[in-house]
Order: structure tokens, then sequence, then C-alpha cells
């Protein structure tokens, strides 16, 4: 906001009828200004269309009040038919009656001067000061508009009486602190003019204002010369209103710093509840794979029958440990490598990858071993044969004090799944203390397991 003294509020609000008169335009003419109609703002050099803040377009807010009007007027007719004792009470509503209330609330800056962020705290203020203002008179907000094509921005307000028993004929009058307490005067036969009770009730209703937005602003309830005020009592007060204005920001600024570190606070425990799932999950599938036997975990990743076979052969000796040193040599020639290959591969786990993917990535290569194991045999050897004799190799590499039966058993005794295994327990183990750590709740064991049952 520009630092010009002199800052005042101008807040200002009329009823109107349908019809209008010399002193006052129409529901028509003052819909048509604020929606920036062809011709209905000549005193506007270069109109542009307003922007609409809340509720409806202006014009149609003129085809509600008809639509209301019309449906009110039938709804009294009835009435007087069934109540002629109350025929002036159930006056229909004619086009003189006041059925709009339009208020107007002007930013004390000039569009090219005014700080934005400033003029849209202020708008924010007008606007919960109108809709306060309505409900307090029993009055619709039914449209709120924004110009910005004036030298001040300003916001325009357009309300309707709420059709209600004490105010059957929509009469807008009865929404208007002025009009209320001008009528109060002539009702008690009060001394003086009428229009001085009106005067003195939207005094009160700009006091309030001022106290609901303009004070919040920087904004005085009235110019220095109105109040008589001297150069220094107007400075003095001006700093007063800067000094409120500045904590109102800085309230806001502290409320908006509050609001953001309470979203980062729960995006980062969302965040950190989504890890934890995650980690879980994968603790409970690592565990489960583990602890389920190397049958169920290749079934999962190569589910080939034929490698599911191999690996769930029973080794026999057979008579290859009779056969002639010509087919022993190259047995051994064949077979050797391979098997040196894969022994070398299940005694230390893998590293670098995660524990999951390194899981995966030694299943897969228990697949192409064995397939290797199989393609590399001579072709009179049998497999049940070559099986017994990896499981040989591996009881002297491993240093067990049995011979496994199965390539399966043989590499479920081998220090990789070994270590698989106890990581995979000590990570669910872990995974489940976060868990608790982060919901107390959800770890604790229910009613039922507390009961025995």
């Amino acid at each position: 906001m520009s630092e010009r003294s002199g800052k005042s509020i101008f807040a200002h609000k009329q009823t109107y009828s349908r019809k209008g008169n010399s002193k006052s335009r129409s529901v028509s003419d003052i819909a048509d200004e604020a929606e920036r109609l062809d011709g209905a703002c000549p005193h506007v050099e270069n109109p542009q269309p307003p922007t609409i803040l809340e509720g409806i377009r202006p014009s149609e807010v003129v085809a509600l009040i008809e639509q209301r009007i019309a449906e009110q007027n039938k709804l009294l007719r009835q009435l007087r038919k069934e109540q002629p004792d109350r025929k002036d009470a159930l006056r229909t509503i004619r086009s003189d009656t006041h059925v709009m209330i339009a208020s107007v609330f002007s930013f004390p800056d000039p569009v090219e001067e005014m700080d934005q962020a400033e003029y849209l705290r202020w708008r924010k203020d007008v606007i919960a000061f109108a809709r306060d203002d309505a409900a307090r008179n029993r009055a619709e907000v039914m449209s709120i508009v924004e110009h910005l094509d004036e030298t001040h921005p300003h916001v325009h307000v357009l309300a309707v009486p709420i059709c209600a028993d004490d105010n059957m004929r929509m009469d807008a009058k009865r929404c208007h602190e002025g009009h209320r307490e001008q009528d109060r005067h002539k009702d008690h036969g009060w001394s003086g003019s009428p229009s001085r009770s009106y005067k003195q009730a939207m005094r009160g209703w700009q006091d309030r204002y001022h106290a609901a937005v303009g004070a919040k602003h920087g904004q005085a309830r009235t110019g220095p010369r109105r109040r008589r005020l001297d150069r220094a009592a107007w400075k003095a007060e001006q700093e007063r209103l800067k000094a409120q204005k500045e904590a109102e920001i800085a309230i806001l600024r502290a409320e908006e710093a509050r609001r953001l570190a309470d979203e980062e606070e729960r995006r980062r425990d969302l965040i950190m509840q989504d890890t934890v799932a995650s980690r879980l999950q994968e603790a409970e599938t690592v565990h489960a794979i583990a602890t389920g036997g190397l049958i169920a975990a290749i079934r999962q990743v190569d589910p080939d029958p034929v490698l599911l076979e191999r690996l769930e052969t029973p080794g026999q000796m057979g008579n290859w440990t009779n056969h002639d040193a010509d087919r022993n040599r190259e047995m051994s020639l064949a077979l050797a490598p391979v098997l040196s290959d894969g022994l070398e591969a299940l005694r230390q786990p893998p590293t670098g990858a995660g524990f999951l993917e390194g899981l995966s990535g030694f299943l897969r290569g228990v697949a192409g071993w064995v397939n290797r194991l199989a393609d590399a045999g001579p072709r009179w050897l049998k497999w049940p044969e070559t099986v017994a004799y990896v499981a040989q190799g591996a009881k002297q590499a491993f240093g067990t004090t049995y011979t496994a039966s199965t390539l399966a058993e043989v590499i479920e005794a081998s220090p990789v799944w070994q270590s698989f295994t106890g990581e995979a327990r000590a990570r669910l183990d872990q995974a489940r203390a976060v868990q608790a750590l982060a919901h107390p709740r959800d770890s604790r064991p229910d009613a039922s397991s507390q009961r025995g049952i």
C-alpha cells in the first residue's frame, strides 16, 4: 500500500425499487452498471467486465427478484382472500417498493499504486463484513462483483430481503438500518427531521465497517477536515492505524506460517506412514519368501516346471562311482567348473542391491545355474547322479555333517540362504518395531487376544 496520507474509508449502502424515480435509480440501473452493460456507466472512461467474486451476475439478480415477487404476490393474493381483515398488511408488492439493497466499498489506493496482497486482504474482509451485515439485517447476498476500471478498485454487493412472516412484501427498507430508524422516528413522533435518525443509524453502520475492515487496513474513520483535526492529531491517528494494520498483518502472517507448518508436518507424517507401511510390507514379503523355502520362492520368480523338477529330484549316486577313469574324467571336467561357480555364489550374499532385489537376483541366478548343470553334463549322465555329485561337493565346500538329498536342500543349507533367512527375520522385527513406534495403538494386541480368546 502506498504511504499517501489521508486515507479514510468509503462505504455506502442504499435500497432500490424496480421502478426508480427522480431521486433514486432502479434495480435494473444499478445491476446494469455493476455488470458494465452498454450505456449503463457513462462515468467510466473505458468500462471493463467485472470480476464476479461470489454469487450470480447482477442481471441475474434482477431476474431473480422478478421471479420471487411474482411468487410472493401470488401468495399475498391468496392470503388476502383467506384473511380479509389483513388487507392492508397483505398488499401486493408494487413496482415502487424497494426490493434490493446495494452496497459499495472502495479501496483507498488507486489501482496503479495499490499493494496487491494488501488489497486482497482488504477484499476478503469486505466480503466477510457484507455477508455478516446482510445476515444481521435479514437479507441474502446474491452477487458480489469487483471493478478495477476506475481510479480506485471497489466492490459491489447486491442483496435481497429474505421473505418471512414479518416481511412478506420483500421490503428492502426493513433490511436497512437507516430506513428502520427513520420509520421509528416517525412512528414515535420524535422531534426534528426523521432524516436525522437515518443519518445517525448510518453513522453507526459506518462505525461497524470501520471497526471490522477499515481500521485493520490503516484507514481512518473520516478525513481530518470533517473532524477538524489539526495536523499533529491527524498524523498521530495515522501512525496508530498504521501500527494496527501492521499488527493485523503480523497476525495473519503468523497464522499462515502455522498453517504451512501444520501442512508440512501432516505431509511428512503421511510420507513417514507410507514409508513405514511399504517397508513393513517389503519385510513381510521377503520373510515369507525366505521362510517358505526355496521351491516356494522359485515359483514366484521362475515357475518353470522343468526347473522345479530338477530342484526337487533326489540325488542317486548310481553307478557313476564305478565308471571307468575316462568317464569319471569326462564328468569331472564337464561339471566341476559349473559346480565351482555355483558353490562360490552360494558362499557370499550379493552386495549393492536392495535386499528384495538381491534375493530376487539370487533366485534368478539359481535358476540359471541349475540349467547350466543340466546342459553341461555328459549325455550318458543321469540327472539324479548329477544331483548326488553336486550334493557331495556342497557338503565338502560348506563343511556340513550331512549330505543333502536334493538341489533345493543344497541351496537351503548354503551360507547365502541362511544369511537371507536371518536377515529377513531381522528386517521384519525391525519393521514391526518401527511401526509400533509410528502407530502405537495399531501395535497393541486387540481385546480378544488380551482376554485369551
